[in-house]
């Protein structure tokens, strides 16, 4: 089952997720399962919402590149997200 997941950090900004995307190389180095991604900045934090196949290609990112990458470009600053997860009835793309 599709999934939508919104990620929340309290002390990470677009300045720390540009980084952690530079450590990925994403999007070149696209996700397997990744179906759409989006982020903004909302009061000054992170906020990013993504579209997965399923909740295991999710988990399977996050401990083969996430978690890797957020150390690598902010070392000891790297926070657990507040993550909101829901399954799709639908998505559509272009």
């Amino acid at each position: 089952m599709a999934i939508a997941l919104r990620a929340g950090f309290e002390n990470l900004t677009l300045t720390d997720y540009d980084a952690i995307l530079e450590a990925m190389n994403f999007p070149a180095d696209w996700p397997d399962g990744l179906l759409a991604h989006a982020s903004m900045e909302i009061d000054g934090k992170l906020v990013v919402h993504d579209a997965w196949e399923s909740r295991a290609h999710w988990d399977a990112f996050v401990a083969e590149r996430l978690g890797a990458a957020m150390g690598q470009a902010l070392g000891d600053r790297a926070e657990q997200p507040q993550i909101i997860e829901r399954e799709l009835h639908t998505m559509f793309t272009r």
